[in-house]
């Protein structure tokens, strides 16, 4: 009976734990990530050179899309952030990944290669930038709450759409 009664508490610890509500911390989440400033940011599995890797959206409705380049021999990649407000870009930053020192040997110099790499965003979004196995990056987002917060702006909908390229002024 003493064995059956622990057995019964396993399983209504187990009950317990999983009907309770979600309210974890983002650990590495593609999104929707919801932030304390009002932010969500959301990202796509994985990107290709040219892809947009993670979109945030912010309180006030301005969209920074993430895109990727191509990392090239030796280089890092450099992330390129397009900054939308009602539809029409307003600025664009780039950034590049961190990579392991270049280290020398018998057959000479060595490519440092790919180190993960965190950026702040806004003072609040931690992203991180990975590399798989295949040579893709794909990108996650840490601190922030898997629920959305009071006053969250609704996740971007559908599939990471293609940055329009700026019209050219006459």
């Amino acid at each position: 009976m003493k064995r059956l009664s622990g057995i019964a508490a396993m399983f209504i610890a187990a009950f317990v734990m999983l009907s309770a509500p979600a309210t974890a911390l983002a650990d590495g989440s593609v999104g929707p990530v919801y932030y304390s400033n009002g932010e969500v940011a959301s990202a796509a599995k994985e990107c290709e050179a040219g892809d947009v890797c993670a979109t945030i959206t912010r309180a006030n409705g301005d969209q920074v899309k993430v895109l990727t380049g191509d990392s090239g021999h030796c280089n890092s990649y450099v992330l390129t952030f397009m900054q939308y407000s009602n539809g029409q870009l307003v600025a664009v930053w780039a950034s590049s990944t961190d990579r392991n020192p270049d280290s020398s040997g018998m057959m000479g110099a060595k490519c440092g290669g790919f180190r993960n790499t965190h950026m702040t965003i806004d003072k609040v979004i931690d992203m991180g930038i990975f590399q798989n196995t295949d040579g893709k990056v794909f990108v996650t987002f840490f601190n922030g709450s898997t629920t959305p917060l009071a006053g969250s702006p609704p996740p971007p909908a559908g599939p990471m759409p293609t940055p329009a390229a700026p019209t050219p002024t006459p």
